[in-house]
């Protein structure tokens, strides 16, 4: 499969996030920006947010970033926490004592939950980090679940029943299952990858898993049963970091080469905001 060059020369990027109206938001760990693009690549703004912007999430025209606070190869140190891109204007948006934000979506609560795997050690140690839902109407901040190895990309499913959560440390993916109260319980892990560690997930109308594997320069996809369906290989040196669906196409941020790259994988992404 050969992917299309969308944007180039961008550093090491991550979180891609895709606004309704065709915008991609892409954050630059290595330059402390926050690139917002159109559909077709073209450069429209960038914010600089400064430490190491990571995951990114739309809520209509307001852009929440997870600051990591300046690990991970990241441009310098920033205190760590969520960051709000309103209006050319970039503030943190929560008061509560992040350690280092990796990714974040809005839930079917309408809270943003963001994983925080509390320091970049995490990679290589079994530190526990937690996932933390915010509510940005209050500014309430709650931890709703703890003791995981590196918790680092999430995403929900069509129903809002079902949060993915890649435990990095573990290589694992695992399904938590929310309760009327949203009060999140493990089913297990619902599987593993292949090659590499899992970062960035992604789920498709068919309630298909998709992970970003940075350290094999791939992307593997999983049945919602959590059965092996296929691996994109992108190469040696891509660091595939994360990835969203832009309708029926598939970005993917190649952090190694600085490259954001479109695939057509014959797969449609969920609706866009489907809780926001």
């Amino acid at each position: 499969m050969q992917p299309r060059i969308l944007a180039d020369g961008l550093g090491f990027i991550e979180g891609p996030a895709v606004h309704p109206d065709g915008r991609l938001a892409i954050a630059s760990i290595s330059a402390g920006l926050v690139h917002v693009l159109d559909a077709s690549g073209r450069l429209l703004e960038s914010h600089m947010t400064g430490g190491g912007p990571n995951g990114l999430a739309w809520s209509g025209d307001a852009l929440y970033v997870a600051q990591n606070g300046g690990i991970f190869g990241a441009s310098g140190a920033a205190r760590p926490g969520v960051q709000r891109i309103h209006d050319g204007r970039v503030e943190y948006a929560f008061d509560f004592p992040f350690e280092a934000p990796n990714d974040l979506a809005f839930g079917p609560d309408g809270r943003l939950w963001v994983t925080d795997p509390l320091t970049d050690r995490a990679l290589h140690e079994p530190v526990e980090g937690h996932v933390i839902a915010c509510d940005p109407e209050t500014g309430r901040c709650e931890v709703m679940i703890e003791g995981r190895h590196f918790p680092n990309g999430r995403a929900f499913d069509a129903s809002g029943a079902h949060l993915y959560l890649a435990c990095t440390h573990d290589r694992a993916i695992e399904r938590l299952s929310l309760g009327a109260v949203g009060i999140p319980s493990s089913d297990g892990v619902l599987c593993t990858t292949a090659k590499a560690r899992p970062d960035g997930l992604a789920i498709d109308v068919e309630g298909k898993i998709w992970a970003c594997t940075p350290g094999s320069g791939g992307v593997e996809v999983f049945n919602p049963s959590g059965a092996p369906l296929r691996r994109i290989e992108l190469g040696e040196g891509t660091m595939t970091t994360n990835l969203c669906f832009m309708g029926g196409v598939l970005i993917v941020t190649a952090a190694g080469r600085g490259q954001v790259l479109a695939l057509d994988v014959g797969a449609e992404g969920l609706a866009l905001h489907p809780f926001r």
